[in-house]
């Protein structure tokens, strides 16, 4: 397992969020997807998986559409469809699907909406009763069982944040929010503050296999560098490779050749020929090549 980390500033958070803000309101709401699905990016290019940022590749329009999906299933089902939970399914099932690993993995949310639904009626049914004391308990709970069906490779993502830590958390906040009128809040860092410990809580189990091809090594120098462009080639790798047997081939016996007269050797002409098989001139003055007896 391995924990993640958000590198996110205020700046960041405050910045997005005003121009979302600014932008929905324009738009008549319109631009509310474009804005979630943005809000999203910023969150997952800022949080680190051993050094290396997230990714997000879901879209304004994709949002939209799941946005019209839920609106028009909620008003088909008299609000039903909202409030056990399955709105809240879809759209985690959509942001976790368009969330990828450095190594090019997407994540699964395979929760179940009845069991969600179960998790966040016990928090408003506790915090009730606990004049809202069990509120930062729930949260974590909450928080848990999404991450525990969230999966990576077939293994779950674990959460080790506590409600005594949220709590801490936001008492800290409450405080600085105070002490500041309400800057601390309004500018992000409040925001900020729960996202890093939020992030920092997470833990992604390591994965077995990658569908993006690993990154290239750097050309070999030395005598093995390749050109531009160019592979090296198996006996130029540096890698040692293990010699090749040599093949058998059993002799050809040559029965008749032509004659050569390009690389052929002059001979003389006036030489004796004692032996009625060895090699002759011909008029050109060239050896021509013996034939076998037979």
């Amino acid at each position: 397992m391995h924990n993640l980390e958000f590198r996110g500033r205020w700046i960041d958070i405050f910045g997005n969020v005003l121009l979302i803000s600014i932008l929905s309101i324009i738009t008549l709401g319109i631009y509310a997807p474009w804005g979630y699905a943005r809000y999203q990016r910023v969150i997952a290019n800022r949080t680190y998986y051993q050094d290396q940022p997230l990714q997000f590749d879901g879209t304004g329009g994709q949002a939209f559409v799941e946005f019209l999906i839920i609106a028009a299933l909620t008003i088909i089902t008299l609000g039903l469809y909202g409030i056990l939970g399955f709105a809240s399914t879809r759209m985690l099932r959509w942001q976790y699907a368009h969330t990828i690993l450095p190594t090019g993995q997407r994540l699964e949310y395979e929760g179940d909406a009845i069991d969600l639904f179960f998790e966040n009626f016990l928090l408003v049914f506790f915090s009730i009763l606990t004049l809202g004391l069990y509120y930062f308990w729930g949260y974590a709970r909450v928080r848990r069982y999404i991450l525990t069906h969230t999966y990576l490779d077939g293994k779950s993502l674990q959460f080790e944040g506590t409600g005594g830590q949220y709590l801490v958390l936001s008492l800290v906040n409450t405080l600085l929010t105070i002490i500041t009128l309400g800057f601390y809040a309004l500018l992000g860092f409040a925001t900020v503050r729960l996202l890093r410990w939020d992030v920092r809580n997470t833990l992604v189990p390591l994965p077995e296999r990658a569908e993006r091809p690993m990154p290239i090594p750097s050309p070999v120098t030395g005598p093995f560098r390749e050109a531009p462009g160019e592979r090296l080639r198996p006996s130029e790798s540096p890698v040692a490779q293990a010699p090749t047997p040599p093949r058998y081939e059993e002799p050809v016996e040559q029965l008749y050749s032509r004659p050569n007269y390009a690389y052929s050797e002059p001979v003389d002409r006036n030489a004796v020929d004692d032996d009625p098989y060895a090699r002759r001139a011909d008029d050109r003055g060239y050896q021509q090549p013996r034939h076998d007896r037979r």
